[in-house]
């Protein structure tokens, strides 16, 4: 149920709202609803949300908000904005880098650039955040998270036993087996998503792709014309890796009974101690909270480093840009255009990502106390150490073309087909969807 603003007051049958009465009329009160993943999960706290909730309510006087904050997972969120954008709810919408094209394809969000341009505020964003959300020359989002993919790992485990860093997609498989063998498979070598439609698992299967492909991208976008890079080759060794590390061997990299599973199994199993390593993002700092040992393995347990490479590979890695939008069925545009800037403001940005462990999009909030002056800035900046290597993707519909990078994945980690084999149906199941007009 949305908060209302001002207080009102009944008196028989008279009825007004005394903030909002002047000159003898009303001015009816503007309703808002802000879909996003973070305040339905938790990335976020409660106590966070809740402190977002009561500040809008003084920054965006002449509307209230909706404290329902949408179905919750990326693909819940997706699918329903999908069936029901056009009925005008949500106003604005948080979400993935790879949603914005197929809103943008099927008329779901505004272009902003007037609003954006007009906005005195707008050269406090880092440019390179802006790039990919503009499509076809127009700018359909405005950036309030990023973030490239490195790797965490228990560094703790690492002294312990001796162990070396791996650098090497060889060195991973060997140094994760070896620790799930030293621990007795209490703490398994690594994790890594494997789970179909999850949007996790897409970003790490894209992080290995760009290494096999140097930097190159899957797709290339002009116009209406979309060119497909990928070779069977380059799958055939993105899929070797999963092989190797889910192989049924004496003492797995991965633990094989996590196939097909996703980040709600990634995250709190990493603050709980059940894996050494894994693919990650800033947004893990969240997670602090959630226990004293999560808390002891996040601030004096982890280091970040880069992810490990393919031998003659190229570094590269996933970069993530994360938007807030603008429904083109709003009611209230207007209105909604506030709710972005507020979102997407210096402190609103800055104390959400703070909170969350984000990098923000703008180079006035990385400047504030809370990134400057806390325990957060080493966490921030080695993240922030793999953005000169990030790829961001193509702007096309990956919603298809993810779900058969995660087939293919799980063809081979569930033993029904061999990398060469899956490598030659996901090529042919990309083939199949450019063919039918379904990027």
């Amino acid at each position: 149920m949305g908060r209302k603003i001002g207080l009102i007051v009944v008196c028989g049958f008279l009825c007004f709202t005394l903030g909002a009465f002047a000159g003898g009329g009303a001015e009816p009160e503007v309703q808002l609803a802000f879909w996003n993943m973070p305040f339905v999960t938790q990335e976020v706290s409660p106590e966070y949300v809740l402190k977002w909730e009561n500040d809008v309510v003084s920054a965006i006087p002449n509307a209230t908000v909706d404290n329902f904050y949408g179905p919750g997972k990326y693909k819940d969120q997706r699918d329903k904005f999908l069936l029901q954008a056009k009925s005008g709810t949500p106003d604005v919408i948080e979400g993935l880098l790879e949603d914005t094209a197929v809103y943008v394809q099927k008329g779901l969000i505004e272009p902003l650039d007037d609003r954006f341009a007009a906005w005195v505020q707008s050269g406090q964003f880092v440019e390179s955040t802006l790039a990919p959300l503009r499509i076809g020359g127009k700018l359909f989002g405005i950036p309030y998270n990023t973030n490239a993919r490195a790797m965490i790992y228990r560094k703790d485990i690492f002294e312990q036993y001796n162990l070396k860093v791996p650098e090497t997609w060889e060195e991973l498989v060997i140094t994760a087996r070896k620790i799930t063998e030293l621990t007795g498979g209490k703490t398994h070598g690594f994790y890594v998503c494997t789970e179909v439609g999850g949007p996790r698992a897409a970003q790490e299967f894209i992080s290995w792709y760009y290494q096999v492909s140097d930097r190159k991208n899957l797709f290339e976008a002009s116009g209406d014309q979309i060119k497909f890079n990928g070779t069977v080759d380059q799958f055939e060794k993105v899929l070797t890796l999963y092989d190797e590390l889910f192989r049924e061997v004496a003492h797995p990299a991965c633990d094989p009974n996590v196939r097909g599973t996703g980040w709600p199994v990634e995250d709190p199993g990493y603050v709980a101690g059940k894996w050494a390593m894994a693919p990650m993002g800033p947004w893990l700092w969240g997670r602090r909270d959630e226990s004293d040992i999560a808390r002891n393995i996040l601030e004096n347990k982890t280091a970040i480093t880069a992810l490990p490479v393919i031998t003659g590979g190229t570094p590269a890695t996933y970069l993530e840009v994360k938007p807030i939008m603008l429904s083109s069925f709003s009611a209230n545009k207007d209105a909604a255009w506030e709710l972005v800037k507020y979102i997407t403001s210096k402190e609103k940005m800055g104390e959400w990502l703070a909170e969350s462990g984000g990098i923000p999009a703008r180079k006035d909030s990385l400047q504030m106390d809370v990134f400057t002056k806390s325990d957060i800035g080493w966490w921030i900046q080695g993240f922030a150490n793999e953005l000169p290597k990030s790829v961001a993707m193509a702007p096309i519909n990956w919603g298809p073309v993810s779900e058969a990078n995660l087939r293919a994945v799980n063809f081979v980690v569930y033993d029904e087909k061999t990398p060469r084999e899956a490598a030659q149906w996901l090529y042919d199941r990309i083939m199949e969807l450019k063919a039918n007009n379904e990027l």
